[in-house]
């Protein structure tokens, strides 16, 4: 398998066959006497082409010897093949495969209504908070309304049995009831 730069080669020497060749068609324009015109007709083909031949045989020497395609191959598809910047090539420990793709978690039926119960109270709470072109309106900003959603859910949620009422608090440690103290005072 032919490399990148092995291409670019071949289509640089197929560009150099056919300059050689308008060279070759050119001599006869020349204004030089026919013998020299044929003699030039004679050599150049050759000449040119055994030129052409050593240079591209070097080139693709020099290629080769830099980084042979094999090489390149495996280096480029190997992920635990590394060079740095000075050009010095390195091979870093495989890891291990982590599992890369997961189980999607199951949805729950309850899941799925709060889901819903969170999408209308945004809903809601956008409408109120922003005006018809998108912005907010007046006094409303991206947490202003996250907590209006918020507290529209929970109410939701609680109307639908989902959760329970936060019970009310009661006295503190070291508070007395109103009633009591004045049942006291008495």
């Amino acid at each position: 398998m032919a490399s990148k730069i092995d291409k670019v080669i071949d289509r640089l020497e197929r560009l150099n066959q056919d300059v050689n060749e308008i060279k070759a068609k050119g001599i006869g324009l020349l204004p030089l006497p026919p013998l020299v015109k044929g003699g030039l007709r004679a050599v150049s083909p050759g000449f040119d082409g055994a030129l052409s031949e050593l240079y591209f045989d070097g080139v693709r020497a020099v290629a080769d010897v830099v980084l042979p395609a094999n090489v390149a191959q495996e280096i480029i598809n190997n992920p635990n093949v590394l060079m740095d910047s000075q050009g010095a090539i390195s091979q870093i420990p495989a890891r291990p495969l982590l599992a890369t793709v997961s189980k999607p978690r199951k949805v729950t039926k309850k899941m799925r209504m709060q889901r819903k119960i969170q999408s209308t109270a945004f809903k809601n709470a956008n409408a109120k908070g922003r005006k018809q072109n998108g912005e907010f309106k007046k006094g409303f900003d991206q947490s202003r309304i996250a907590r209006l959603a918020q507290k529209e859910c929970t109410k939701e949620r609680q109307r639908l049995g989902l959760c329970e009422k936060p019970k009310k608090k009661g006295t503190r440690k070291g508070q007395v009831r109103k009633t009591a103290r004045r049942a006291f005072e008495k």
